[in-house]
């Protein structure tokens, strides 16, 4: 089924709404058009009158087939503001031609016309429409004064003109304004919107590393429980350690310690998988969640990490420099706390730190009967 407004496309449905509006606008003159047939005040046959009311609505079903169909979005303006303003000036001078005493009411018709402008039209376009309804409606007046003489007097029609060029001078002024401070407020909320972004960025990354930061990690192990739980997969936990890191602000300082971080993190974040997740836990300990249930599986991960570490060399130290870094892996075990998960692989890290380093642990938990594996 064909939906009237496309959904599935927000720009388009919202060019389509200001279309309908527009559309209601027409509708509403016409009541009033076929008011001033009834009174006598249209010069033109009842046969004529319904003609041009056909006419307007052939080509608003004209316009709505454009924008349904996504032909609209090959011109520069796919909201087809321009296009539809020229369109609706020309039926308010047919309009206009073919009334008698209350034309100069019936020229309101022009100022909702430009208030379709006011958000999409720059000064220039105002003016242009301006002089294109200006012009329209003098030649309008030529041809009465031709054609039908009796019907119009010129001083009244000469006073519309000018008080109509005034009118839309300012509201050519007015809109551009308008339109100026809309843009300027989209340009501000793309802004926000942005400072937005980085600030949610900040928020949960580590700013030196570009990995997540613990209020991070916590949120996402919860969210990893929480599925697990559930009866989904479950994951392991990896928590590591740069081996004798000290040393290296020590020796070479402070800032050749921040290189080796984000060089060695940045190396782990590129070898593991999407549906990974590295972390910051605190100064030089990181966590990396595993989304393998099987802690065989997980091992094998970890071995790779380790030998990534203490083979990468780093810009501007020794060639020979190296650093190693310290394990505890562990597996989450259903319903346990994160307290318990965490503490567990700790644990398993610690083990790791005081058998020699540069080495991994693998801690089962309690529940699935306590034990350790040391791996090389």
């Amino acid at each position: 089924m064909i939906n009237v407004i496309p959904y599935d496309d927000p720009d388009q449905a919202l060019r389509i709404r200001r279309f309908f509006m527009a559309l209601a606008s027409y509708v509403m003159w016409m009541f009033i058009i076929f008011y001033c047939y009834y009174q006598g005040w249209f010069r033109i046959s009842l046969a004529g009158t319904i003609l041009i009311f056909a006419m307007i609505l052939l080509m608003n079903l004209c316009i709505y087939l454009v924008f349904r169909t996504g032909l609209n979005k090959k011109f520069k303006d796919p909201s087809l503001t321009m296009l539809q303003m020229i369109l609706a000036t020309f039926w308010s001078m047919v309009v206009a031609y073919y009334t008698d005493e209350v034309r100069g009411i019936l020229l309101l018709l022009y100022l909702v016309v430009f208030i379709f402008g006011v958000f999409r039209l720059r000064l220039r376009h105002f003016l242009i429409l301006s002089l294109y309804a200006l012009t329209g409606y003098g030649y309008v007046i030529m041809l009465l004064l031709a054609n039908h003489p009796d019907k119009i007097n010129f001083q009244a029609e000469a006073l519309y003109w000018v008080v109509l060029a005034t009118v839309l001078s300012w509201f050519a002024a007015i809109g551009s304004y308008i339109n100026h401070i809309r843009k300027k407020l989209a340009v501000a909320n793309i802004e926000l919107s942005r400072a937005n972004e980085r600030i949610e960025q900040y928020a949960i990354h580590d700013e030196l590393t570009g990995v997540y930061n613990r209020r991070q990690l916590l949120r996402i192990i919860h969210r990893e429980k929480s599925l697990a739980d559930r009866g989904e997969q479950s994951f392991s936990l990896c928590i590591f350690d740069l081996d004798d890191f000290k040393r290296v602000n020590d020796t070479y300082g402070h800032l050749a310690g921040d290189m080796v971080l984000r060089n060695l993190i940045r190396t782990i974040r590129e070898n593991v998988r999407e549906q990974d997740y590295v972390a910051r836990y605190g100064g030089e300990e990181f966590v990396v969640i595993l989304a393998y249930p099987d802690l065989k599986e997980a091992l094998v991960c970890a071995e790779r990490i380790k030998d990534l570490a203490s083979e990468l060399s780093y810009p501007g130290l020794p060639e020979d420099f190296r650093i190693t870094i310290s394990m505890g892996i562990t597996r989450y075990v259903p319903v346990e706390s994160i307290d318990a998960l965490i503490s567990r692989a700790d644990t398993a890290l610690y083990q790791a730190k005081t058998s020699g380093k540069n080495k991994i642990v693998v801690m089962e938990s309690r529940c699935s009967g306590s034990s350790a594996l040391q791996a090389l």
